[in-house]
């Protein structure tokens, strides 16, 4: 299942996307979508996208809402919440800028993007795109979750899997 203590296999990876791929049927509107896997590094390790999802933006904001996640330790949801929930805090939005603006296309305060730790270890992230940001994220917990749910997480070292966020807040489920 895991690399070594800090990354996804393959396979490890190819389940979490295809379980977020599979977890679409589940919102109220299903469109197709985009999903990114990447391993600690940042690096891409798979990416999926539906039939009939434009291939230019959702492929894109996929992969930047994961690797906001990577370079921030934490969720992209977490990245907007810090710096843009706050409007008698108009320095924060600044700051939130300008790291988008310094990062290029790397940074992205969108919620979609999950973090992955195995024993509180990043092993990886998690960044979907093509629905409304509730459910991308849904999407991407959904995938972890099928991984965890795959029987392959290796039992022996005792391997706790969990992500940040550690649940999703979408509404719009079937």
């Amino acid at each position: 299942m895991i690399r070594s203590s800090t990354s996804f296999t393959l396979q490890a990876a190819d389940i979490i996307a295809n379980g977020a791929v599979n977890a679409v049927k589940n919102l109220k509107k299903p469109s197709p979508m985009t999903v990114t896997v990447l391993d600690s590094a940042g690096s891409i390790i798979v990416q999926k996208r539906m039939d009939d999802c434009p291939a230019g933006a959702y492929v894109k904001f996929s992969f930047s809402k994961a690797r906001t996640c990577i370079h921030l330790k934490s969720s992209s949801r977490s990245f907007r919440t810090k710096y843009t929930s706050d409007p008698a805090l108009p320095g924060k939005f600044t700051q939130a800028a300008a790291m988008v603006s310094v990062m290029g296309d790397e940074l992205i305060p969108v919620a979609g993007g999950v973090l992955v730790m195995g024993n509180g270890e990043v092993l990886g992230a998690v960044g979907v795109s093509g629905a409304a940001a509730d459910e991308d994220e849904y999407l991407a917990i959904m995938g972890v979750k099928a991984l965890i749910d795959s029987g392959i997480v290796d039992v022996d070292n005792n391997l706790m899997i969990s992500t940040d966020p550690p649940d999703h807040c979408c509404k719009t489920l079937a």
